[in-house]
This record gives C-alpha cells, structure tokens and sequence, in this order.
C-alpha cells in the first residue's frame, strides 16, 4: 500500500476509534481561530525529490460549531468540537506547485477528560482543494505530484492548546495530504510536514455532557440490506483517454451501537482501464480481458446523524499475477435520505496502483431490533 493510502486509512482509524475510550469529555464550544503554518514537502517517491527543495507555508482560518449544533449524535462522540476550516498554501514554487486552497471539515479529539487550562489531542481535517498549477508535458513536466485542479485534501494533526477564556493558543504538527484519487493521471501527490500556531476566541463555554444511556437514540438496525451502483471516471499514465469505471455491491450491515456499524459486502466491478495498464506497464500480451472482477469485503461505518464515514477492505477472486492484485479497499462517506444512500468513495487496488472516485445511488431494507 502507498504511503498516501495508508495516511487516509490511519486518519479513519485514529479519528473515530480514540474517542470511544473517554466517556465524559467537555469541549464543544463555538469559536473562530486563524493560524500560520509552515512546512515543508514529504519526498514519498523519487519523481518528488526535484520540487520537494522549497518551503511550505500559508495560513488557515476555522470556524467551530456551536454546542447546540449536532447534538443528536454528537454526545455520543462525548461532545467533540468540529467545524469548517479554510487553508492557504503556498509552496513557494510558482511556476511549477502554484498555490492551493483547501475547503475542509474538521473532528477534534482531546486525549484529557476534562481540559480546563492545557489540552492535547488529535485533529482530522477531509475536504476538496483547488490548486493552481498542474502537470502538463510540454510547459510543466517537473509536476509530477498534480493533474488536475481540483482535489481531495486531508490533514491529521497532534495539538496542544492553552486556554484562557474566551482567548486561546494552539500549536499542531501534523501532515498534509492533496491528490485527485487518479481521476487523471500523473497524481503522485502532495505531502507536507506542517508547523501550525494558532491564536482563537471562544464566543460561549464548553458544553457539558454526561454518560449516554445505553438504551438512549433511535433503535439499531440489527439487519440492514443495501445495494449500490456507481460510476467514475480516471485516466492511466502515458496514455491520452479517459476510461469509464462502474460497479455494483451488495452489502448487509449491522449496526452494534448508537455510532458504529459493522458489515459485509460483494463487489462487482468494471473497469476499463486494467487491461490497457498491464499492457502499458507490464507487458501483458492480451490472453484475456481483466476488466471485470468481483469479490468479497468487510466493512465499518461510523455515524454522525444522517452522515457516515465507512471503511471497506476485500479481496477479488481470479488469477493472481505480476500486474493484479487480489487486494482492494473502499474509504468514502454516504448520505443517508430515508431508504436512499449517496455514496462518495476512493477506490484502489494497493499494488496494482488502479485507484477511481466513484459517486453512486444505493437503496436499503432494514428491520430494528434493540
């Protein structure tokens, strides 16, 4: 697995599974912050190396909730603070970087009980980005990293904070991610080490919460059925056309509390562009098509109200070659509309390095038992 794969699986994983161990924290609370950050690019693979030299820096502001806000799910998350953040970076590499602007949301996490002065925790950042410069073979070569303007953007940071209401400071050291999950190829990636100070204002006091009941919220849907159909569209390197992805899945889930389900699923996937890639890449001499694969995955999803974050990893039967992997997993988050799912996911085949955003329309049967 790439190392950009593996910071968007990490953040899922520490984001949702670090609160469930803290059952009465006292942090939400609206407020306003603006921060200077500095860094520096992360050299993940060789072809960053050349425009990884110049320093990274800019500047964010954000925006946190008011504590009414979320509250039919937020206290089962021990009432987190999140919001909505803007960030301007510059990589100070105009001709060849550009410049991004970044529209996020953001979940923060304190490792304290009950913080009053000092707190330290966890912050995850996931949104889309415009950046202005991207790769073209005659006129920008060297940008390796961007294909397209537009992107998705992640960030998980470490942060400690001082507090003084209303006025406080903050210092986070995290990592940043921009990539456009290879719907135009070549999307190597940007990753940056980050340096952020913050000073901020508290327009009202922490919200207080209190252990959850267990028999408290909407009943659990203890047998879910969904299915979905989605499209996409990516395009390989070194060859100039956009290829059509679709799939359909079959999934049943379990929801095992308020804020988590757990589940399994099948995936039938076409995807025109894998024979064309071993072709290109590995020499395939075309004994049959690969486009078509099906296969298993379990899943997780954790709620916030009618928005889901979900995690889905499994394998493809067939043969296992130099230029197929069986491995393949699905991050992404569904909207849920009654009996209607929308899905949003990135895609990706780990060594295959075969990787799609894909939207799709799922339906869902359900009975509840508590």
């Amino acid at each position: 697995m790439s190392h950009k794969n593996k910071t968007c699986s990490w953040f899922l994983i520490v984001a949702f599974v670090l609160p469930m161990g803290y059952p009465c924290l006292v942090l939400s609370q609206e407020s306003i912050d603006i921060s200077y950050t500095s860094g520096s690019i992360l050299v993940h693979t060789d072809k960053i190396e050349p425009i990884s030299h110049k320093a990274v820096n800019g500047f964010s502001i954000g925006y946190t909730f008011k504590n009414t806000r979320g509250q039919h799910w937020r206290k089962y998350y021990h009432f987190s603070n999140y919001g909505l953040n803007y960030t301007f970076k510059s990589f100070n590499n105009p001709d060849v970087l550009g410049n991004a602007h970044a529209l996020t949301s953001f979940l923060k996490l304190s490792f304290l009980k009950q913080p009053k002065i000092f707190d330290i925790g966890f912050r995850g950042f996931a949104g889309f980005a415009y950046l202005t410069k991207t790769y073209n073979e005659f006129s920008n070569p060297l940008n390796q990293a961007i294909s397209t303007h537009f992107n998705i953007t992640s960030a998980v940071q470490l942060y400690t904070k001082f507090c003084l209401h209303p006025l406080f400071l903050e210092y986070s050291y995290g990592l940043n991610h921009f990539s456009n999950g290879l719907i135009k190829s070549p999307n190597l990636g940007i990753n940056s080490l980050n340096n952020q100070f913050a000073v901020g204002w508290e327009f009202e006091q922490p919200a207080t919460s209190s252990k959850t009941q267990k028999n408290e919220g909407h009943p659990l849907l203890r047998n879910e059925f969904w299915f979905y159909g989605s499209l996409g569209t990516k395009r390989i390197k070194d060859y100039d056309q956009n290829f059509l992805f679709y799939a359909a899945s079959l999934n049943h889930s379990t929801q095992i509390n308020s804020i988590i389900k757990l589940g399994f699923g099948i995936d039938f996937i076409h995807d025109k562009s894998l024979t064309q890639h071993a072709i290109l890449k590995y020499n395939y001499t075309g004994e049959k098509n690969l486009d078509f694969r099906f296969g298993p995955n379990i899943q997780g999803e954790f709620l916030f109200g009618n928005l889901g974050f979900n995690l889905a990893y499994g394998f493809f039967f067939g043969d296992v070659t130099n230029y197929v992997s069986r491995i393949y997993y699905k991050v992404g988050v569904k909207y849920y509309a009654g009996k209607v799912i929308a899905i949003a996911n990135i895609r990706a085949v780990p060594l295959f390095k075969a990787q799609v955003l894909e939207v799709g329309i799922a339906c869902r049967f359900h009975t509840f038992n508590n």
